[in-house]
């Protein structure tokens, strides 16, 4: 009987260290990735701005697994839509500075996503990705949250880097 005690005692113990551990994680995180490009702001702008373009350079949108892809006409600028199986993009603000989307996965959470433009050199822009998650206090959520700049920042790099490839490369 002691040692049943001491496990549900021990349980209780952990499950409040835990808890409090999960208090220290702040409930809503971005993860943000940046690249210089080698071509004028309006072609960057046009380029993020078109969500059938993404499929080009967008390795989110570009995996074989998004079925049924389905775009609204026209494909670009507010309200602009890529309706997939498994995930569905809308553009909720397009200005020529920033592009704002939602991201609605299916079965899983809705998080938001953007692009913001800087050009600090007349010759280059800055494009820096990002995407932004809200969570509730759930200690098994908040933990998760750890993982997410491991599994979605080189998959944000490398579509950066797609972009830049095809920009710089269609001069």
């Amino acid at each position: 009987m002691r040692f049943i005690k001491l496990f549900f005692i021990s349980i209780i113990v952990l499950f409040c260290v835990l808890m409090a551990i999960s208090l220290t994680i702040p409930s809503h995180i971005r993860i943000s990735r940046a690249i210089n490009i080698g071509a004028p702001m309006q072609k960057v702008f046009n380029a993020v701005n078109d969500l059938k373009a993404w499929d080009s350079w967008n390795h989110f949108t570009s995996q074989s697994s998004l079925t049924n892809k389905i775009f609204s006409d026209p494909s670009s600028g507010y309200g602009a839509l890529m309706k997939a199986d498994q995930l569905s993009i809308i553009i909720t603000d397009s200005k020529p500075d920033s592009i704002k989307t939602n991201w609605d996965q299916l079965n899983a959470k809705r998080f938001d996503a953007g692009f913001n433009f800087y050009q600090l050199r007349p010759d280059s822009v800055t494009v820096q990705f990002y995407l932004d998650f809200h969570f509730k206090w759930y200690p098994w959520e908040k933990f998760t949250t750890l993982l997410y700049d491991k599994q979605l920042g080189p998959v944000m790099e490398e579509s950066l880097s797609g972009l830049k490839h095809i920009l710089e490369n269609s001069k």
